[in-house]
């Protein structure tokens, strides 16, 4: 026996079983509106079979019935349906019986017979808003579950993919950085070609460059100076002569102190020529910014701008020191070759006056601690200004040595000038200075 509502999609189904029809009809007319469906059952049996054809909101069910009693019922409705809502009607004397069928079939509450209809109804809409409730919270958590799997699914995507996109993105940076470096390899391959080639205008010393990036870099790092400033300081050391390349050949084979004033000035500006040459060069800015400070002296007496101490770069205080000693020993500034032990004694005169101590100090330790039995310095020239008169440490052709330790004459350099019009590969190094006096 059913009732059914107008507007299905608003309703509770409520389903009432008990064996007295009377009670049924009292229970229907109760709940006869457009918020209720009923379906009514007269046993245990029945309510069962209506519970598996339809979808119940709640039972209201009487504890006394033949055959399969209300706790027995409830008890096995819980069980196959857990989420309806169960109410028991019950008399006074089933007392016990209810405490255990609430207990057993997890009822949501009971009512007493003979009920009063407002208490019965306030009861069933309150079990019915907390299922309403309990729903809905079911239904967010179902929700909430099933976003959690897809953002779960979606994540190990994700993740997936961020590897992936990481990877492929560590792989470019490698890459990026690879290149770089040899980008950067080529560029100082590239400085050290330029030297060379500098070097290779007669008058201009060869082999000087080399000797004085490297002592200067060991100087600078000595002192503290960080890898960028060091690679400045490697590339002035190396480009320090540019400015040469504008002086005529009579400055660049006259000896420093033998020339005039105004010649003295034409050469000094190479330094300002140098910096001119290289200022559009933005990985040389600073390296031009030594080399047009090479003639500034600790005491603020030298030039262009007439710095002192710490006003001048600490670099350009290292290549004044280093460039100096190695023109000392060839005499490219007396005009005579000296001894190592001489331009020692003549750097020592000059400390804070021309030289930042420190650096002199630093420079000086550095030679004692690479002195030899003959602790002048060992240069590789170019070919162009190999003369007779030269003292060679080694002479090497092809990888083989051709000549050690010796004093070349004119008949040397023409043998060594002919091998290299037969395209052989040669390493000419000779040593600076004059050779000390034995007493």
């Amino acid at each position: 026996m059913t009732e059914f509502s107008p507007d299905p999609q608003t309703v509770a189904n409520l389903l009432f079983v008990d064996d007295e029809p009377n009670v049924l009809k009292a229970l229907r007319r109760l709940f006869r509106g457009a918020e209720y469906q009923v379906y009514m059952a007269e046993g245990g049996a029945d309510g069962l079979e209506i519970l598996a054809q339809h979808p119940i909101d709640l039972i209201i069910s009487d504890m006394r019935m033949p055959q399969m009693d209300g706790a027995e019922f409830l008890t096995r409705a819980a069980e196959r349906w857990p989420n309806i809502v169960r109410i028991l009607l019950t008399g006074y004397a089933d007392i016990e019986s209810t405490i255990a069928a609430v207990n057993k079939g997890k009822i949501y509450s009971y009512c007493s017979k003979p009920w009063e209809d407002n208490e019965l109804k306030i009861l069933v809409n309150n079990a019915l808003e907390q299922k309403r409730l309990r729903d809905e919270r079911r239904q967010l958590f179902d929700i909430i579950n099933r976003q959690n799997q897809e953002l779960k699914e979606l994540n190990a995507g994700l993740e997936d993919k961020v590897e992936k996109r990481t990877e492929q993105l560590r792989k470019s940076l490698q890459m990026i950085d690879q290149a770089h470096d040899a980008l950067k390899r080529q560029y100082a391959d590239s400085v050290k070609v330029f030297a060379k080639t500098i070097e290779m205008r007669p008058g201009i010393k060869s082999g000087h460059a080399k000797y004085v990036a490297e002592n200067a870099r060991e100087v600078g790092r000595r002192l503290g100076m960080d890898a960028a400033e060091l690679k400045d300081l490697v590339y002035a050391g190396l480009l320090l002569q540019i400015g040469k390349m504008s002086l005529p050949d009579s400055l660049l084979t006259q000896a420093l102190l033998s020339m005039n004033s105004l010649q003295r000035k034409r050469y000094l500006n190479h330094a300002l020529e140098g910096q001119t040459l290289l200022k559009g060069l933005e990985p040389l800015h600073n390296a031009a910014e030594l080399i047009a400070a090479q003639y500034e002296h600790f005491d603020g007496s030298g030039q262009p701008l007439g710095w002192a101490g710490a006003e001048i770069p600490l670099g350009a205080r290292i290549l004044t020191l280093v460039r100096d000693y190695i023109n000392y020993l060839d005499g490219s500034i007396t005009g005579t070759a000296m001894t190592t032990e001489q331009v020692k004694v003549r750097l020592l005169s000059k400390k804070a006056k021309d030289y930042d101590p420190l650096v002199v100090d630093t420079f000086l330790a550095l030679l004692a601690e690479s002195e030899t039995v003959d602790e002048r310095p060992i240069i590789e020239i170019s070919w162009t200004q190999l003369q007779a008169g030269m003292e060679a440490a080694e002479i090497i052709c092809n990888d083989v040595l051709y000549l050690k330790n010796q004093i070349l004459n004119e008949k040397n350099v023409e043998d060594i000038l002919e091998l290299r019009k037969q395209k052989k590969n040669l390493i000419l190094r000779v040593r600076m200075g004059s050779e000390r006096q034995r007493g």
